[in-house]
């Protein structure tokens, strides 16, 4: 399963946010079916994290991420990939997913393709780095 931060229950489209998203989207990656979900940790990434990892969801895309939250589910075991800030539909992240066109977040890449989204980089979650 994959979780897409989305930030109403019906939408469609990845949103900016990632630990204050409202909802996740879980995309079954062999099926393309999904279900949507509230975020039990919104407000907190660290706790957003827990909720995914509780969930057993075992990859996530984003649009901004911080390096705390992003820490926290390679932890976990989690793989972690970026939408590197396109504005994508959920089908159009399936297709993606289908074709190995989804770009991975590695510890090597990470200092590139991470981007909290806040001003100088700040996180609003009260992670340590």
């Amino acid at each position: 399963m994959i979780a897409i931060p989305l930030d109403k229950k019906d939408s469609t489209t990845i949103s900016e946010l990632f630990g204050n998203s409202a909802y996740f989207a879980f995309l079954n990656e062999d099926t393309g079916h999904f279900k949507v979900v509230k975020n039990q940790g919104c407000g907190d990434g660290l706790e957003t994290a827990k909720f995914l990892s509780n969930q057993h969801i075992n990859s996530a895309i984003f649009f901004h991420m911080g390096e705390g939250i992003f820490n926290s589910l390679q932890e976990s075991g989690m793989k972690v990939y970026s939408c590197v800030k396109n504005y994508l539909s959920i089908d159009e992240i399936y297709r993606q997913f289908l074709s190995n066109k989804c770009k991975e977040v590695t510890k090597a890449n990470s200092s590139t393709l991470l981007d909290s989204g806040m001003p100088s980089g700040s996180c609003a979650c009260s992670s340590k780095k």
